[in-house]
């Protein structure tokens, strides 16, 4: 296991918010260039399983979800890596979290049929949210206490994006919670982990290796 070297100053949370935040932003227009041009190639619909679907509709999310991972965690891997050793995996387990999202919505969609309440809005949410981090998880578990606290606040933000997707439907407001309220919640995670808790016993244990 590893030490953390140093602690981050007050404007690294500014700028973890604001780097990620912006990135999301950037994923979802990347994400719809790239399906305007398969649009273009293949039409506004296509056939899955038998039946005529929207393109754009259908496919958005396959598209979004793994651009969101693989711009976030270049930005995530660049700023941790000031603070933490041996952080190149990190990029591929944020990229992984991302698509764990379709395995476990797939899961869920085959055993349960929960429709629209907000209670199930709310829960999917957070379960979206937990799956994204446990990979990350994995990876921190290595190199700071408590490590826990990533996937539970990390949860509880995109929790926080299922009550704000109650009050509005509308893209551009449901983007801005998708971009700015986990970046804020990773923020704190990022602040709990690298500052406020302690990790001496973390670091007797390498110094006794």
């Amino acid at each position: 296991m590893s030490a953390i070297n140093k602690k981050p100053g007050r404007f690294f949370y500014l700028e973890w918010i604001f780097l990620n935040a912006i990135t999301v932003v950037m994923a979802w227009y990347v994400a719809w260039t790239l399906i305007s041009l398969v649009v273009n190639v293949f039409g506004d619909t296509i056939q899955v399983g038998g039946q005529s679907r929207i393109t754009e509709d259908f496919l958005f999310m396959y598209v979004l979800f793994p651009i969101i991972g693989l711009l976030t965690g270049t930005i995530q891997f660049i700023l941790l890596g000031r603070y933490l050793p041996r952080m190149a995996g990190w990029i591929a387990a944020t990229f992984l979290g991302w698509l764990m999202p379709f395995v476990i919505g797939f899961i869920i969609t085959r055993l349960f049929v929960p429709g629209n309440s907000t209670v199930w809005i709310v829960l999917g949410m957070l379960v979206l949210g937990t799956t994204i981090a446990l990979p990350q998880w994995w990876m921190l578990r290595k190199r700071v206490l408590h490590a826990w606290w990533w996937v539970l606040v990390f949860g509880l933000g995109w929790g926080m994006v299922g009550l704000l997707n109650l009050v509005t439907s509308e893209p551009f407001p449901v983007l801005l919670g998708i971009a700015v309220v986990p970046a804020i919640a990773t923020s704190i995670a990022c602040w709990l982990l690298l500052d406020r808790l302690p990790n001496h016993e973390l670091s007797s244990r390498t110094s006794s290796r």
